[in-house]
């Protein structure tokens, strides 16, 4: 799980940061991510952003101040590192402000900048049979390297501040 900074707007108005979310078991409920399953001589390479740049707070954004909010979006992976698409994540136990119409606007952010993603592609990596994996998620060495679509769960953290601005770290729930 990688650590993001929170991205300081330059009027000094607010941060935003993102991180990407562990998903939650639900019993196998409609719409749950499936993990790939994986022989002894693989490994998954998880994707890699090439390009994620922060979620723009809305031009017409008229509160002060905004406690750290987070909001959440699901984002469909193409096996080529394109972002298929975007969509609101209701459902995680961290991401329930979604669901209030004060945030929609931050949400639809969240969503319009992660349409805009580019990944180095996830990918099984296959290793020739006695072989395996010099370390998980490295395909050195690998007989053939498999890009595959994934879906990720990111939060986006807000936080408005009259006047001040603070660069903190997340790092991802589990």
């Amino acid at each position: 799980m990688t650590t993001t900074p929170l991205i300081e707007d330059p009027d000094n108005r607010y941060n935003v940061g993102h991180r990407l979310l562990t998903p939650e078991s639900r019993g196998g409920a409609a719409g749950a991510i499936q993990a790939y399953t994986l022989a002894a001589s693989e490994t998954f390479r998880m994707p890699e952003p090439v390009q994620s740049s922060p979620p723009l707070m809305p031009a017409d954004y008229a509160r002060q101040t905004l406690p750290p909010t987070t909001l959440c979006v699901r984002v469909i992976v193409a096996a080529d590192g394109q972002v298929e698409r975007a969509e609101p994540l209701l459902e995680h136990a961290s991401c329930t402000a979604g669901r209030e119409a004060d945030h929609a606007s931050l949400l639809q952010a969240s969503i319009a900048a992660a349409t805009q993603w580019r990944f180095r592609p996830a990918a099984i990596c296959h290793f020739a049979p006695g072989s395996t994996p010099i370390a998980q998620g490295d395909c050195t060495g690998a007989a053939r390297v498999e890009e595959v679509p994934v879906t990720l769960l990111y939060a986006f953290t807000f936080e408005v501040v009259k006047g001040q601005a603070r660069v903190r770290s997340q790092s991802g729930l589990r």
